[in-house]
C-alpha cells in the first residue's frame, strides 16, 4: 500500500512539475522577489519563523501587489491594495478559502465554520452571529471578571512580595482557555489557582502552534491529494505512517479534542432534551437555537461539534498572544504603562467595570487598537480564485516592463496571500510613522488617506479581524477579553523586562520564544505586585 501511495505521489508531483514548467500566467508581468527554490518558491521565506524582513521588504520594495512563487514556482499573488481586498473578501463566489485549507481544517476540527464554504458557511455564521453580539456579551461580563480575579490571585500567590520572573504567556493562555471554556462551551478547564493536568486543555493549547507551523502548513497543501486515497480509514492508516513529527502530533491532538468534545456535546444535548438547562454559554445557546431553527437552517450534530472545536481554536492562541504582546510592549514603555494604569485605577475605584464603562476608557482602547494594528496575531491569510476574474486596484502599480497596471487578470486556481500585517502598516495610508507603536494616534483624527481608503476590515480600518463574509465572528469577544484581563492585571501588578530574551516568531499565529532555536511558546517578564494603596 505504501509503495502504491509513493508511486501515486511521484506521478502527482511529476504532473505538477511539468504543468508548472509550461504554464504561463497573467501574473508573470508583475514584479516580485525571485524564488528561493524551484520546489517551494518563496514559501519558505513567507513562512519562516523569523521572516519579518521578507514580509516588510516585499511590501516596501514592490508595493501593495506582489508576485511571489509557490510550490514548483507557480505564481501566487501577495496583496494588500484596499480596493482589491474589498473584492476578494466580499465576493466569496469568486474568491474563497483555499481547498487544501478547508479540507485540512475539516480533518483536524470537523465541519465547523472554519472548514465549510458556500451556503453551509452562511447557515453556520447566521446561527453563530447572535451569540457574539454586544447584547449577549454584556451578560457574560461577570464570568469574565470571575475568571480574571482568579488569575490575579494565582499570580499573586507566586509573586507575594517583590518582582519575580513570570511566564506571562503561560498565564494568558490559561486565562484565555478558561474564559472560552466557561463562556463558550460551559466547561471549566483550569481552576487557575492550582496546577492541574488536563489532556483536553493541553490539546487545545497545542493545536494552533502545531497546525500553523511551517512544516504543517506545507503538508496541509497536499490534503487534496490525500483526500483521493480512498475512505477515511485508509487515509488515516497512511498518515500515521508518514515520517513527520508535526503530523503525528497533530493526529494525537485532533483525537484528544474530538473525544472530549464529543463527551461534552452529548452531555449538553441530554440536558437540553430534558429541558434541564438555561445555561448562557455559547454552545448551549447554539443548541437551543438549532432546535428552534427551520429545517433548512438546522445544523447536524457533526457540524455543531465542529463549531465547538472551531470556537476553542479561534479564541485561544490569538487572544492569549495578543494580551502577552500588550504586556511586553507596556514593559518596554513604562510611561505608557503608568498612564494606562492611572486611567484604569481611577475608573474601577467603585469596583468592576461593566461592558459600556470598560469600552469607554480611551487610553485602554488606544493601546489595544495600536497593538492589534502593528502586531496582528495572524500576519497573513490565504484565499483562492474559484474562477477567472478581473481585480481592480485602488492605485496603479508598475509592472515588470515598466508599464502601469490598473487592474489584474486573475486566473482560476490562483493562490492569494492577503497581507494583513502589510495593510496595517501601509505608510501611504497610515503615515511615515506606520511602523511605530504609538497608542496616541488613536486619540486624534486618523489620516485622511486612511479614512478614504475604505479598507474592508470589520474593526478600526484594520485587517486584523479581516472583513466580508469570513470576518472574525468573535472579534467583539476578543476585545472584551483583552480589556478585562489587561485592566485587572495593571491594577494589581507592574510589568518590567526580564533578563530572559524575547523573540517573536512569525507563524499562522505569531508567538514568542526565549531563543531563536526554541519552538516553545513563552514570554518571561518581571512581575511586581503593587502596594494595596496603589490599586484604588
Amino acid at each position: 500500500m505504501l509503495s502504491l501511495v509513493a508511486l501515486l505521489a511521484a506521478v502527482w508531483l511529476a504532473w505538477k512539475v511539468v504543468r508548472s514548467f509550461f504554464a504561463r500566467s497573467p501574473l508573470d508581468k508583475l514584479r516580485g522577489p525571485p524564488p528561493a527554490s524551484y520546489l517551494t518558491g518563496n514559501l519558505g521565506q513567507l513562512m519562516d519563523r523569523q521572516g519579518w524582513d521578507f514580509h516588510s521588504g516585499i511590501a516596501e520594495e514592490y508595493g501593495p501587489v506582489v508576485k511571489i512563487s509557490g510550490l514548483f514556482s507557480k505564481p501566487w499573488l501577495y496583496i494588500y491594495d484596499p480596493l482589491a481586498l474589498q473584492h476578494i473578501l466580499r465576493d466569496n463566489q469568486t474568491y474563497d478559502e483555499l481547498p487544501w485549507y478547508l479540507q485540512s481544517n475539516c480533518m483536524m476540527l470537523g465541519p465547523g465554520i472554519l472548514s465549510v464554504t458556500g451556503d453551509m458557511h452562511r447557515r453556520q455564521r447566521k446561527m453563530l452571529t447572535p451569540v457574539f453580539s454586544a447584547r449577549h456579551l454584556k451578560e457574560l461580563v461577570p464570568i469574565f471578571y470571575q475568571v480574571t480575579h482568579k488569575l490575579v490571585d494565582a499570580i499573586s500567590s507566586r509573586v507575594p512580595a517583590d518582582a519575580h520572573d513570570v511566564d506571562v504567556l503561560g498565564w494568558m493562555g490559561r486565562a484565555a482557555l478558561e474564559l472560552i471554556g466557561q463562556t463558550g462551551i460551559g466547561h471549566s478547564f483550569d481552576p487557575l489557582t492550582e496546577d492541574v493536568a488536563d489532556a483536553y486543555a493541553d490539546a487545545v493549547k497545542n493545536f494552533a502552534p502545531e497546525a500553523t507551523s511551517s512544516e504543517m502548513m506545507l503538508l496541509r497543501q497536499a490534503t487534496p491529494f490525500v483526500g483521493s486515497l480512498g475512505p477515511a480509514c485508509i487515509r488515516r492508516w497512511i498518515l500515521e505512517r508518514l515520517p513527520f513529527r508535526s503530523l503525528k502530533n497533530m493526529i494525537h491532538i485532533s483525537d484528544t479534542l474530538h473525544l472530549r468534545s464529543s463527551e461534552i456535546f452529548r452531555e449538553k444535548k441530554l440536558f437540553l432534551e430534558a429541558d434541564k438547562t438555561d445555561a448562557s454559554d455559547i454552545m448551549s445557546i447554539l443548541l437551543r437555537a438549532n432546535r428552534e431553527a427551520d429545517a433548512d437552517d438546522r445544523l447536524t450534530d457533526d457540524q455543531l461539534l465542529g463549531q465547538m472545536s472551531s470556537i476553542l481554536f479561534a479564541a485561544m492562541d490569538t487572544t492569549a498572544n495578543a494580551m502577552s504582546r500588550i504586556l511586553h510592549l507596556l514593559a518596554q514603555h513604562p510611561t505608557v504603562q503608568e498612564k494606562l494604569r492611572r486611567e484604569v485605577v481611577e475608573a474601577r475605584a467603585c469596583g468592576d467595570l461593566d461592558y459600556d464603562k470598560l469600552h469607554a476608557l480611551p487610553y485602554l482602547d488606544a493601546v489595544c487598537r495600536e497593538t492589534l494594528r502593528l502586531y496582528a496575531p495572524a500576519p497573513q491569510t490565504f484565499r483562492g480564485a474559484m474562477k477567472d476574474a478581473v481585480l481592480p486596484l485602488s492605485r496603479p502599480i508598475r509592472a515588470a516592463d515598466g508599464s502601469a497596471v490598473n487592474q489584474l487578470v486573475i486566473p482560476q486556481g490562483t493562490n492569494i496571500v492577503i497581507g494583513i500585517m502589510a495593510s496595517n502598516r501601509d505608510k501611504v495610508l497610515w503615515g511615515d510613522d506606520a511602523h511605530e507603536w504609538k497608542p496616541e494616534r488613536w486619540l486624534q483624527p486618523l489620516p485622511e488617506a486612511l479614512e478614504q481608503a475604505a479598507i474592508p476590515g470589520v474593526y478600526s480600518h484594520l485587517m486584523t479581524f479581516l472583513g466580508g463574509v469570513r470576518s472574525c465572528v468573535g472579534f467583539a469577544f476578543s476585545q472584551l477579553e483583552m480589556k478585562v484581563v489587561i485592566s485587572e492585571l495593571l491594577a494589581n501588578f507592574s510589568f518590567e523586562l526580564s533578563d530572559k530574551p524575547v523573540y517573536w516568531n512569525l507563524s499562522g499565529i505569531t508567538y514568542p520564544s526565549s531563543s531563536l532555536e526554541s519552538t516553545k511558546s513563552e514570554l518571561w517578564l518581571k512581575v511586581r505586585p503593587l502596594p494595596v494603596n496603589a490599586r484604588s
